[in-house]
């Protein structure tokens, strides 16, 4: 099992110095820390259990207790305690109080894992590094973990140095930064630490923290106007993430798209603009083919729709590969929306800033045309319109829209649509057209009919800039 941060520490019984523990039982409600050591009276370990005794007192006023894991029988652990003790004398004061667990269980009759590294191995803390690091057996000793535990159990913090290099304790109770403190003060006030935080220091708003509430709870807070507080992966009070909305934002920057769904088939249309004469527009494309049967146009950022077309054209491949046809349009669009919300749940990562509407025709549902927004949710529509002058444009399709609506009606709409706000003239060369359409019945039955590929006739294509010329000058 892989513990991380957020994980419950796993509970275990044990016999230790101080007696045989549960361990979730002898945490109580205190804070504990759980480290390990290789070996007994091992140099390096001797030198780290003398400084966590002398250091019992600045434990005990966190409200924190302690408890180290060794290799070793409980024997060795009693004999050990003298030695550490009578060593550590040569620094300062030195007695050992706090328990040492004995990591020696009964073996299950299938386990696999030597019985005398149960706690360890289920802390995952055996060295797989060091080849030396090994008892006279050959079995692997532990190395030098940290584990920082809360009052419900959960691991909150861990360390983990090689064998061969003793801790630096100062890193768990510093001088200047108290991780404990900082970690205590988190929980109870919503509030982050800054780089090298010390009691008496500014602290940070949480980002799940508003300004109006802020100001409630934190009445002297200041906003510092070069850094904004918003989080990926924390909800505002009101349920909204903060960084899809901006995706939003940046999808109505984006030119207008558009997509009408007719009686035989689908329309998909958008403005294709440069921002300089001198940029080769013929090599920009909106309008993407993934597969045969399915095409997508977008708004918004066309980096991240780049990279969802690859994606999809991978994600359509294996498809293929698998069952031998195209995926529907509905299974490639759910692929697509998947990566999208994925996106929205991640630290570290940003929203795609795009929204997509994806068009396509498949044997189960017919001409289907599908929106996708950068939250990874989706819809099936009729009509429907993305971008900069998205309502207008949806505005004029709710009045001319209509359910037997022919496929050369839908594209002379499509036009008029993306004319109402348009910027400029309209050429050629400044709209992108793509369309669906419904195989013949005698087409269907004739089955594979690509040629020598022997893959199906398409039935999404880009219209030519001579087709798209003709169109506009009806």
């Amino acid at each position: 099992m892989s513990l991380r941060l957020g994980s419950i520490a796993p509970d275990f019984e044990a016999q230790t110095t101080a007696g045989p523990i549960k361990f979730h039982e002898w945490i109580g409600n205190s804070w504990a820390v759980l480290f390990s050591h290789p070996g007994d009276f091992t140099p390096v370990c001797t030198t780290e259990l003398g400084e966590v005794a002398r250091r019992a007192l600045d434990f005990e006023k966190r409200g924190v207790k302690v408890i180290g894991i060794s290799a070793n029988g409980l024997e060795d652990h009693h004999k050990w305690i003298q030695d550490i003790n009578e060593y550590g004398g040569k620094v300062g004061p030195t007695d050992v109080q706090f328990p040492i667990v004995r990591d020696i269980l009964l073996c299950t009759p299938i386990a696999i894992a030597d019985p005398d590294r149960k706690i360890s191995t289920l802390y995952d803390m055996l060295d797989a590094q060091d080849a030396t690091n090994r008892d006279a057996k050959g079995l692997p000793f532990t190395i030098r973990t940290v584990f920082i535990i809360d009052p419900k159990k959960v691991i909150r913090l861990t360390l983990s140095y090689p064998a061969s290099t003793g801790r630096n304790f100062d890193e768990i109770i510093r001088k200047r930064v108290d991780i404990f403190l900082a970690l205590q003060i988190g929980d109870k006030h919503r509030v982050t630490t800054p780089v090298n935080w010390k009691k008496g220091d500014d602290v940070i708003v949480h980002p799940s923290v508003t300004n109006e509430e802020a100001k409630t709870l934190f009445p002297e807070f200041t906003i510092h106007k070069r850094r904004r507080r918003y989080s990926l992966t924390v909800f505002s009070p009101s349920g909204k993430l903060v960084q899809i909305e901006h995706a939003l934002a940046a999808v109505s920057q984006g030119t207008t798209s558009l997509g009408i769904k007719a009686s035989n088939g689908i329309v998909i249309a958008t403005e294709k603009k440069t921002s300089s004469i001198l940029i080769d527009d013929s090599m920009l494309d909106k309008v993407a083919v993934i597969c045969p049967n399915i095409g997508i146009v977008y708004s918004g950022m066309g980096p991240d729709f780049r990279v969802l077309i690859a994606k999809a054209r991978k994600s359509a491949q294996a498809y293929w590969k698998i069952y031998g046809e195209y995926p529907p349009t509905r299974v490639l669009t759910q692929e697509i929306a998947t990566v999208m919300q994925q996106a929205t749940q991640s630290g570290g990562v940003r929203p795609y800033g795009v929204s997509l509407l994806v068009a396509g025709w498949d044997s189960n549902r017919g001409p289907t045309l599908y929106q996708v927004d950068p939250s990874g949710s989706f819809w099936a529509w009729k009509a429907s319109a993305i971008g900069k002058n998205m309502v207008n444009a949806k505005t004029f399709l709710e009045k001319r829209y209509s359910d037997d609506i022919s496929l050369e009606d839908a594209i002379h709409t499509a036009l008029l649509t993306l004319k109402e706000g348009f910027e400029g003239q309209m050429t050629e060369k400044t709209i992108e057209i793509g369309v669906v359409t419904v195989p013949s019945i005698s087409e269907l039955e004739d089955g594979k009919i690509g040629g020598e590929t022997g893959r199906p006739k398409p039935t999404f294509r880009k219209l030519t800039e001579e087709e798209v010329r003709d169109y506009l000058a009806l």
